[in-house]
């Protein structure tokens, strides 16, 4: 739910919305069930996806306002990348530690 959420809000920082079911950062705490988080998950890859897609070459370069800093939208997508690939990153090492091997890279060489 953090990365969804996050997600959210930092691309509506671009100009796209937060959904109106997110009310609050509690969400992290209160929607648990596998299910649930998954589809929040995926709608808020979608949604980046989506808004993306949509703008033109100088739309890249829009200065947006985020914490009494001045980023560039190009800039605010490159961000969600990088908090994406931050955890994903987390997810892995946590995994491996637990001797799960993530399927992407059960390749069976040096393993």
């Amino acid at each position: 739910m953090h990365i969804a959420i996050a997600n959210f809000y930092l691309l509506s920082v671009t100009g796209p919305k937060m959904p109106s079911e997110i009310k609050s950062l509690d969400m992290e705490k209160t929607v648990t069930a596998k299910a649930d988080v998954i589809e929040w998950l995926k709608r808020s890859l979608e949604a980046v996806k989506t808004a993306r897609a949509h703008l033109k070459p100088g739309d890249l370069q829009h200065k947006v306002k985020i914490q009494a800093k001045k980023f560039t939208v190009d800039g605010m997508y490159l961000r969600i990348i990088i908090h994406d690939n931050e955890h994903m990153g987390q997810l892995i090492a946590y995994a491996r530690m637990n001797g799960i091997v993530p399927p992407w890279s059960n390749t069976g060489a040096g393993q």
